[in-house]
């Protein structure tokens, strides 16, 4: 599925029942796989019934929103 950054933070903001997302480049924490990324990097799949699913971009981990923390940075 191909889709425009817009179509995906648009995605992502109605689809995400746990965080805000203001823009892809938000950083998230997987806590499957530990291991940071960004929301542009999120896999964005379609099954063959049209639902749409996100998935970590880290090989063979199935996690999703409820996986992906905020991080807290500090300095």
């Amino acid at each position: 599925m191909l889709l425009t950054s817009g179509r995906k933070l648009r995605l992502f903001q109605d689809s995400d029942p746990y965080k805000q997302w203001c823009t892809l480049d938000e950083t998230r924490f997987c806590a499957r796989r530990k291991h940071l990324f960004l929301g542009r990097d999120v896999r964005v799949l379609e099954d063959e019934r049209g639902k749409i699913h996100f998935r970590c971009l880290t090989f063979c981990c199935e996690g999703g929103f409820a996986d992906w923390q905020c991080p807290q940075f500090h300095l």
